[in-house]
Order: C-alpha cells, then sequence, then structure tokens
C-alpha cells in the first residue's frame, strides 16, 4: 500500500512538473512562435529578438516596413571630433563651384514638419550637421575674394561707364549658424566677401552678408539642402535693389506658397539620413505683379513661355533650375534692364526683382554660351549683377567671368 501511495505521488510530480516546463520553452524567445513567423517574413528572414525587460515592444510593430534609406543616425551614438576641421588659408583648399546636385527628385515626407531638437555637431559625410541642421564648412580667404574682384574689375572696364556693375556675393548656411567650435566658416566668409568688396574698383558691392544677419532667427536658409530659402534670397535682393536705387516690393505683395515634409540636397543626395527625423516646410512667395517668363538655351534660342516657377517639390521650383537663360518682361516702363549672372543660389531672387526693372535676365556663369558684352549691347542691359555664392567666389569657376568675356 505505502509503495502505491509512493509512486502516485510520483507521477503527480512529474506531471505537475511537465506543465510547468513546457510554457516556459514556448515563450522561452520573448516572443510567441506565432508572431516569430511574421516578424521573419516582414524583415526578409531576418527575426528580431526583443530584450526581456520591453516585450511590449512587439505591440508598436504593426506594419513594419524596411527601410531603403541609410540608417538614421542617433546623435548620443555619433562619435564628434573634439577638433573640429582645420579650414586651409589657401584658396587650393575651397571647392570650386557649389556640390552637384543629384538629377534624383526631392524627398518629401510624409511627416509634418517641427521645430527639431539641439544636438551636438558633427560631422557627416562632409556636412557639418548640429540642430539636424546640415551645413557646408568654407575656406575662402581675402586673397580669393580679391581675386575674384580683379576679374569684375577688368568686366567693369569693358562694359563702360555707362553700365552699372555689382558683386552680389551668396554666403552659405554656415556663415551664420556654425556652432562652437567651427566658427572659421564665420570668418572665412567674412574674409573672402569683403577681401572682396575693398578690392573693387567701380563696381558696387551688395553685402548681403550684413542684410541677413539680422534675420537668421527666421527660415533663411534650408536645414535638409544647402541652398537658402526663398526668404533669404528675398532680403539678398532687398539689399541689391537698395544698392542699384531700384523699387523694391515687400512681402506683402506676394502670396505665401509652402508644402510641408521637405527634405533637400543634404538628405537626398549626400546621405545625411538623420535629417529624416525632422523634415521641414518649403515655402515660396509668388509675386501679384503679373509678368511674362520666356526660356532660353544656353545659346539664348527660345524654348519657351512659362511661369516663374515649376511644379517641382524643390529647390528647381524657382525658374526651372540651372538648365535655361530666362527673361522676365515685368511691365515696368522705367528703361531699367537687368542681367543677373549667376549659380544655383542665384534662382531664389528672380520673384523679388521685378519691381524694380523693366526686364530681368538671368543667365548662368557655368554655363551660358553667348559673348556676354554682345548680350548686354544687344539687349541694352543697363545693370549687371554678378549674384553668386561663396564657393564660385572663392574658386576656379569665378574664371568663367573670364570666358564669357572672350566667347
Amino acid at each position: 500500500m505505502r509503495k502505491t501511495f509512493v509512486l502516485l505521488l510520483l507521477l503527480i510530480s512529474l506531471a505537475l512538473l511537465f506543465a510547468c516546463v513546457l510554457p516556459l520553452e514556448e515563450t522561452s524567445s520573448g516572443v510567441p512562435s506565432d508572431e516569430t513567423s511574421s516578424l521573419s517574413e516582414d524583415f526578409g528572414g531576418n527575426v528580431i529578438e526583443l530584450p526581456a525587460s520591453v516585450p511590449s515592444a512587439v505591440e508598436s510593430v504593426s506594419s513594419p516596413v524596411a527601410s531603403s534609406e541609410p540608417p538614421v543616425v542617433s546623435s548620443e551614438s555619433s562619435v564628434v571630433s573634439s577638433e573640429p576641421p582645420v579650414a586651409s588659408s589657401e584658396p587650393s583648399s575651397v571647392s570650386s563651384e557649389p556640390p552637384v546636385v543629384s538629377s534624383e527628385p526631392p524627398i518629401v515626407s510624409d511627416e509634418p514638419s517641427e521645430q527639431p531638437p539641439s544636438t551636438e555637431p558633427h560631422i557627416v559625410n562632409g556636412f557639418l550637421v548640429c540642430n539636424y541642421r546640415a551645413m557646408e564648412q568654407f575656406g575662402g580667404t581675402a586673397k580669393s575674394g580679391q581675386l575674384t574682384a580683379d576679374l569684375l574689375n577688368r568686366f567693369k572696364e569693358r562694359v563702360g561707364g555707362n553700365i552699372n556693375v555689382y558683386a552680389m556675393p551668396i554666403p552659405l548656411a554656415s556663415a551664420f549658424y556654425a556652432p562652437e567650435g567651427y566658427e572659421r566658416s564665420i570668418t572665412n566668409t567674412q574674409n573672402c566677401f569683403y577681401g572682396l568688396r575693398d578690392a573693387l574698383d567701380g563696381v558696387r558691392f551688395v553685402d548681403v552678408l550684413s542684410a541677413l544677419r539680422p534675420h537668421t532667427s527666421e527660415d533663411i536658409y534650408a536645414r535638409t539642402d544647402h541652398h537658402w530659402f526663398a526668404l533669404g534670397a528675398f532680403y539678398a535682393a532687398e539689399e541689391l535693389c537698395k544698392t542699384a536705387g531700384a523699387d523694391f516690393a515687400p512681402l506683402t505683395q506676394f502670396d505665401r506658397c509652402s508644402f510641408d515634409g521637405f527634405l533637400g540636397s543634404a538628405y537626398s543626395s549626400y546621405g545625411v539620413s538623420e535629417l529624416k527625423k525632422y523634415p521641414e516646410t518649403f515655402v515660396w512667395y509668388e509675386p501679384k505683379q503679373s509678368c511674362t517668363v520666356n526660356y532660353y538655351t544656353q545659346k539664348f534660342k527660345f524654348s519657351s513661355t512659362g511661369s516663374l516657377f515649376s511644379s517641382s517639390k524643390g529647390y528647381t521650383k524657382f525658374i526651372r533650375g540651372d538648365g535655361n537663360a530666362v527673361q522676365i518682361q515685368t511691365g515696368v516702363q522705367n528703361g531699367r534692364k537687368l542681367l543677373v549672372v549667376k549659380d544655383s543660389f542665384g534662382n531664389a531672387l528672380a520673384p523679388f526683382l521685378l519691381a524694380g526693372f523693366e526686364e530681368v535676365y538671368f543667365v548662368d556663369i557655368r554655363d551660358f554660351a553667348c559673348n556676354i558684352l554682345t548680350f548686354i549691347q544687344e539687349h541694352q542691359i543697363t545693370d549687371v549683377s554678378f549674384s553668386v555664392s561663396a564657393f564660385t567666389v572663392a574658386g576656379s569657376k569665378r574664371d568663367n567671368i573670364t570666358r564669357l568675356m572672350n566667347l
């Protein structure tokens, strides 16, 4: 009888032990077997192991999608050098031209634009990134500014005293937003631009640097693109018109247009993937003043009539980008005709110059294929502005001034 009772107790103990072990085996991975299978399919067969401390994370993955974008680098895990990159004082260290923008269309995120938090400065693919703003650093010098001034002085000699000539260097975002430890871009920009100013002879200097400085709390530069925004171009155009003694329309004479979720060239072309967390609002201003816009080839052969703005969801919204020469007939009758010799930064100026001139022409300093002296004469140009970015001022693209006179 005692043996039978002991055997019965042993069988009961084994049954209880088996009942306890089975659920432990089923949940030992932290994810029930049916959920493990689902995640494996969604992530290409790579099962995600979830830490035991956060089992609820499975519930937040309702429809995981494997992103085609580069992984987002957390600012907490980024390795930030304790020494800022050294900007050489030699002109040869400066990029000879603005960066080449990918032909891929800009990215428009579905996420609404919002103000990003502060982050420590760090370098990603050559961009200085701080507070989710990507900036190109600048290494220009007073000497490089003087070299550009020499070319503009020669141009002024060739066109004569009856033509007003303006030097309008356009700063990069780092001239205003470079953080502590990276101030070289700020001082290098000042040295280069004011070196140019002090070496000019008969050419009027348009001080965009000073004009923009009081507005740095406004959205004058993109955070996710290497260009400025329309508002920055507005303040710069105001300074040009003030220097030229031309009329200028306030923002009340424009309709504000915008779209959210913009991710520009720093993200889409240069791989600063963390910018995806905080897309921005792209704003442009359409003038209430009517005008006729004619597009031409680089050899100034008529192409089409259109709008100041394209349907692009990016910086090529302004006068269709760099691929055309442009003539704008404003309806103003004051006899003044402005030729803007520009790189891509100059495109955004177009809407803001209508009130001061009868006609405004835009030609690209890099690609225009006509002799500029002949062009000025044939089209009875009265004012010429060289409205180019800091990279063109300090790099070899400045030599296109000579090329344009010798075509």
